[in-house]
């Protein structure tokens, strides 16, 4: 839900945790309510949804799909949705970034196609072909594609797509979830010139990844 505070699926263990807190505590059983109660406040925290608007409004520049670290940056043939060579980069959320997943550019909303598949670490080699996965084409307004991959991770057991084919998007907008900290991939054109290097920290729906034009 685009704009309130928490996603819609920590609802769940946000209400299951505080209703377990107030028994254990009105039970007046020592400390475990305390360890409740810390994981309610966990939950509040992990499944955090700030409000967020690109920093940027050019319509040339494509803004980061996720919060956490660029663990890699890579040119490599996308020959199943965007069907020429592109640039990879590959953004690791931990456990303490907001897992809400934003759409790098405004667009249209072509392909969202889910691929079951194991749950290895997100920095395993070859994750993003082995693991359960969510693909996201994106057409932009200039009739470019970009790709966003949501990927699990060995604690991340449920990706959750918030948009469908035919469905228009903003830029910035959120698009899905991963629980429990993963990892998410963008492919786009190569003419987009990076804006970000390996290990740099990004913020999805603000941090500027990459831009056309700049030579």
């Amino acid at each position: 839900m685009r704009g309130f505070p928490i996603a819609r699926e920590g609802y769940a263990y946000i209400t299951l945790s505080l209703v377990f807190t107030v028994v254990l505590f009105l039970l007046k059983i020592p400390i475990v309510p305390i360890i409740s109660f810390i994981f309610f406040l966990f939950c509040l925290y992990f499944f955090r949804n700030p409000l967020r608007y690109p920093s940027v409004e050019d319509k040339d520049t494509l803004i980061s799909p996720a919060d956490g670290k660029v663990i890699e940056i890579k040119e490599m043939e996308e020959g199943e949705f965007l069907k020429e060579h592109a640039t990879r980069l590959s953004i690791f959320m931990s456990l303490s970034d907001v897992h809400v997943n934003r759409a790098p550019c405004e667009g249209m909303i072509k392909k969202v196609v889910h691929r079951d598949g194991e749950f290895a670490l997100a920095f395993k080699k070859d994750i993003e072909k082995e693991n359960e996965r969510n693909y996201i084409l994106i057409e932009n307004n200039n009739n470019e594609k970009i790709l966003v991959v949501q990927i699990a991770g060995f604690l991340a057991r449920r990706i959750t797509s918030y948009v469908r084919e035919g469905m228009g998007i903003n830029k910035g907008e959120p698009i899905g979830i991963i629980a429990f900290g993963s990892r998410v991939d963008i492919y786009f054109p190569k003419h987009y010139k990076i804006m970000v290097s390996l290990n740099s920290k990004v913020k999805a729906g603000i941090t500027v990844i990459a831009k056309k034009g700049v030579l």
